[in-house]
């Protein structure tokens, strides 16, 4: 899909089967660093590794039952926790400078950074020891879009706010829903959250936490605002690429944040009184896809001029089909080509007096 996230957390175990089973270039996983072990392998290990695996795969996991949002982006592991579950707020700004650094070092630009990361803070503004407002201020001007989680501490506090860095002006703040839509009850909240699904969320871990039988194909259910923040990161890369497909031009973070807001659900929480916007991956998506405006069965099927050199339509769904027709004034050879800039498989065929005389496939 042309694109890279980062994900900010305790590494990723790029071995396993929904992740790409590698690392480097030609894997899912491209790249990435250690900042709490300053070394170039940022594996999801030790007796506390688990949550960046558990972030990627709901971003990118390729597997059938429990596929990634973006499941064609690749990933990028910085990790900024060591062995134990440490982690320190220098590690993160200096992953974020990494990131700034390698816009451009692999096949596809990053685009998308995740950190589902919290600290004690809870506020609507910023703490006095705010050290990662330069990095987040220059990635958004980069055209990088930041998700940070929430909190999950709002049973405790009772109160609107938001655990830091998710209150930076320069990131998109995401809460947590359960499956019925309404926001989840240890969830933080601000006005200015985008809220998506953080609870008893299905994903992708490594193999020392359940299987240890060396084969890297387990998941686990984990809920939490660290779980809501990559749904919204792998939304943001289907917006990004729909809007590429579109053909829109100087796509903006605030471009993709504006979007996703103006097409989310609205969910009112009684224990605040207030609305909050909850994602709405198809709208948004929808809402930049031309309308159809070709027939889908033979009887609304659209002229096809053969004077013309090329023809250019849009799938604009998954099952879409569309329908043209001609009629040759002289016997001829006709000769038909297909191509597609964005979907990898397509299906053609030609009929005549209710046969098929031709099939073909991109």
């Amino acid at each position: 899909w042309g694109q890279t996230v980062a994900v900010i957390d305790t590494g990723i175990a790029w071995d396993h089967v929904a992740l790409g089973q590698g690392y480097g270039p030609g894997y899912r996983v491209v790249g990435g660093w250690d900042f709490a072990e300053n070394d170039e392998q940022p594996y999801d290990d030790g007796p506390a590794g688990f949550h960046g695996t558990h972030v990627s795969g709901i971003i990118g996991s390729a597997d059938a039952k429990y596929p990634g949002v973006a499941p064609g982006a690749d990933l990028l592991a910085l990790r900024v926790f060591d062995d134990m579950g440490e982690g320190r707020l220098t590690w993160i700004e200096n992953a974020l400078q990494w990131v700034q650094q390698h816009q451009r070092s692999f096949e596809h630009p990053i685009t998308t950074v995740n950190i589902s990361i919290g600290t004690g803070w809870h506020g609507h503004d910023l703490p006095n020891w705010a050290i990662l407002e330069d990095e987040l201020r220059q990635l958004r001007s980069d055209g990088i879009l930041v998700t940070a989680s929430a909190g999950n501490s709002f049973q405790q506090l009772q109160q609107t706010g938001l655990s830091y860095p998710a209150s930076s002006p320069y990131v998109l703040p995401v809460a947590s829903v359960d499956a019925n839509g309404q926001l989840s009850s240890f969830s933080q909240r601000s006005e200015s959250i985008l809220a998506a699904p953080g609870r008893s969320i299905t994903s992708t871990i490594p193999d020392h936490v359940l299987g240890r039988d060396g084969i890297v194909n387990d998941f686990s259910p984990a809920s939490g605002t660290s779980m809501a923040a990559p749904y919204v990161a792998g939304a943001s890369v289907l917006v990004r690429q729909a809007m590429e497909m579109a053909g829109w031009e100087s796509i903006q973070v605030d471009t993709i944040t504006s979007h996703l807001r103006s097409t989310a659900d609205t969910v009112f929480d009684s224990l605040t009184g207030l609305n909050y916007a909850r994602l709405n991956v198809d709208r948004a998506i929808d809402a930049i896809i031309p309308a159809d405006s070709v027939g889908d069965t033979a009887g609304s099927s659209s002229p096809l001029d053969l004077s013309q050199p090329q023809l250019d339509t849009w799938l604009n769904s998954l099952h879409d089909t569309d329908f043209f027709s001609f009629q040759s004034a002289e016997d001829g050879v006709l000769r038909l080509e297909a191509s597609s800039q964005w979907v990898d498989s397509a299906q053609w065929q030609i009929n005549a007096h209710g046969q098929t005389i031709a099939t073909g496939s991109l």
